[in-house]
């Protein structure tokens, strides 16, 4: 069992990223003073409870190469959407995939998907295989470039 303060600090730790090591799962249980079979637990009570709803990380593109990223937008037919989104979901070179509402006349779009490159040109090329591959090139859809990028984070817990 853990007691509150251990708690907090487990949230904590892990709202900041685990440490990079061999074993991270090991290092945070030290240093919060529990077995890695209580963190374990501890956490697997958070997702069941819904506290935790993903468990990723978040990458610094640009420091590993990728500059530039573009936001795919998608007009696809709404009873196609479901199917094209997880299809496209899958794609490797795809970070995020999600449906949004048609804010009509003015934006037709519904699907919207991240696609990273290192150049433009990289993005444009990744898109048009994943396009080709997937029998795609009859849904209307537009490229948007990101002109500026702002720190990504997962939520923070402040304790």
């Amino acid at each position: 069992m853990i007691d509150i303060n251990q708690q907090k600090k487990i949230l904590m730790e892990l709202t900041s990223g685990l440490p990079i090591c061999e074993e991270p799962y090991k290092e945070l249980a030290e240093k919060i003073n529990v077995t890695q079979d209580v963190l374990f637990e501890f956490i697997q009570d958070l997702i069941d409870s819904n506290v935790i709803h993903r468990f990723g990380m978040v990458l610094d593109q640009e420091a590993i190469g990728y500059k530039e990223n573009a936001i795919v937008v998608w007009d696809i037919p709404d009873e196609e959407v479901d199917q094209i989104g997880a299809l496209l979901g899958l794609q490797e070179k795809i970070s995020l995939c999600y449906r949004r509402p048609r804010q009509l006349p003015d934006w037709p779009y519904n699907l919207f998907t991240l696609v990273h490159g290192k150049t433009k040109h990289d993005v444009i090329s990744e898109l048009n295989k994943i396009i080709e591959s997937n029998g795609i090139g009859n849904y209307a859809s537009d490229v948007l470039f990101s002109a500026e990028t702002f720190k990504a984070s997962g939520k923070r817990f402040d304790g």
